[in-house]
């Protein structure tokens, strides 16, 4: 097979994997997690990226999806301009950090 086809294939399985770990998320946590790691390897080996609504909806070290109550602790702080958004994966523990900046007119 062509790499181009193989590459059009590897979309598609990412994104089927993808929207099978959103579906069954609330009933079964594990399938879910097997599914973002196998969308992760098929990512890895093709050289691809998850799509840029995906990217911040699991952790990176252990593939757990990152939705509030379950999955992460979601904190927001800062006033005025700068506002720093903190994820705390409720599996591993990792923080993730995101700073954004608000338009204030």
């Amino acid at each position: 097979m062509r790499k181009y086809k193989q590459i059009d294939l590897a979309k598609q399985r990412i994104k089927i994997l993808l929207n099978y770990a959103l579906k069954y998320y609330k009933i079964n946590k594990q399938f879910s997690k097997n599914c973002v790691y196998h969308a992760y390897k098929i990512k890895t080996r093709f050289n691809l990226k998850f799509p840029k609504d995906f990217r911040s909806l699991y952790c990176k070290s252990c593939f757990n999806l990152l939705l509030p109550p379950d999955g992460a602790r979601i904190r927001i702080e800062g006033k005025g301009k700068k506002i720093k958004i903190i994820t705390t994966c409720l599996e591993c523990g990792r923080v993730i950090r995101k700073e954004i900046e608000r338009k204030i007119y």
